[in-house]
């Protein structure tokens, strides 16, 4: 872990929302990126039952464990055919990302919708145990 604790000037939560502001998460629908900050501290992983009381959504609606890596891949991962826009929003994507990879541990990647729109939810446990991460909608048709 990183040298973010709680004798820090600033906490990761803090970090994270001043590194997503303005930042769009890229798919069918550009979506704004909002911060996790639970204050639970169960045990990883995080089920998914435990998962669905927490975001409030019934059995019926589809939940889905991904890779971690999964959340970035497409937004870091440059193709020949970028602008400058794209190369820089993935520098700044890299830098989120290290940021989790640096202050989280048990980092989890999970969905919850139908096929086409779901909510993206990246989670870690923070030094104390307690539950960070990124939250956006995402659309693929």
């Amino acid at each position: 872990m990183s040298e973010i604790n709680q004798n820090s000037e600033k906490t990761l939560v803090e970090i994270l929302t001043k590194g997503v502001n303005g930042l769009l998460y890229p798919s069918e629908s550009d979506e704004k990126i909002k911060v996790i900050d639970w204050q639970a501290d169960n045990p990883a992983p995080f089920d998914t039952i435990l998962f669905r009381k927490y975001i409030g959504v019934t059995p019926a609606v589809r939940v889905e464990v991904l890779p971690w890596e999964k959340f970035f891949e497409s937004i870091i991962t440059e193709k020949e055919w970028w602008t400058d826009f794209e190369k820089e929003r993935a520098a700044k994507f890299l830098k989120i990302k290290d940021l989790v990879t640096e202050n989280l541990i048990n980092i989890e990647y999970l969905r919850a919708g139908n096929r086409v729109e779901f909510e993206a939810y990246l989670i870690g446990q923070d030094n104390e145990g307690k539950w960070k991460g990124l939250k956006t909608l995402i659309i693929e048709t």
